[in-house]
């Protein structure tokens, strides 16, 4: 220990000595909160138990009451007497719960909330994401062909923010040869 006018100090090795579990744990805990997955409204334990989108459109009847966690993008909202039928055309799940944006679906899903969602609100082209169980499978069609949909009912789900898309055109300035840098 070393004293600078009337201040101890402890030599720096020592003090790195001491510091470092803190920051490590400090770290542990900041990683394990940057990583955690789904968002608390669509988390279910044990993730084990849910049932994937292909499992249930390959055997329905098999999985009736079973837990599931799925994601989409919203075709259309119909309101009926008590409940709102949500369309969502299956993408599969991000870590965090969000859809992936991709180009590709193994089909089309119905989420079933009990009341009223407002068709204006969940709009064709939304994200959406549901936890919950899934029901008997309804018929109906797109276009012209008859299609069976896996329904969910609804125990949670999550309307992800719109995504802004932002055309960004870059140059190359003529003075500075280091680098693009964006158009204002």
């Amino acid at each position: 220990m070393v004293a600078i006018y009337g201040v101890s100090m402890m030599p720096f090795s020592a003090v790195s000595r001491v510091v470092r579990p803190k920051r490590l744990v400090a770290l542990a805990a900041l990683f394990v909160s940057a990583c955690s997955s789904v968002p608390e409204k669509l988390a279910y334990q044990p993730e084990s138990a849910l049932i994937d989108y292909p499992q249930a459109l390959a055997e329905p009847a098999t999985y009736l009451g079973k837990p599931v966690r799925w994601s989409g993008l919203i075709v259309q909202t119909q309101v009926q007497k008590t409940d709102s039928d949500i369309e969502v055309v299956y993408l599969p799940l991000k870590a965090n719960g969000q859809p992936v944006q991709q180009e590709d679906s193994p089909g089309r899903f119905i989420i079933r909330v009990h009341g009223l969602l407002d068709p204006e609100l969940y709009a064709k082209g939304r994200s959406i994401s549901v936890v919950g169980e899934l029901a008997a499978s309804a018929e109906g069609h797109i276009g012209q062909q008859r299609y069976r949909y896996p329904v969910v009912q609804a125990k949670e789900h999550l309307l992800w923010p719109k995504v802004k898309e932002v055309e960004v055109h870059y140059v190359r300035d003529p003075f500075d040869g280091f680098g693009l840098h964006p158009i204002p």
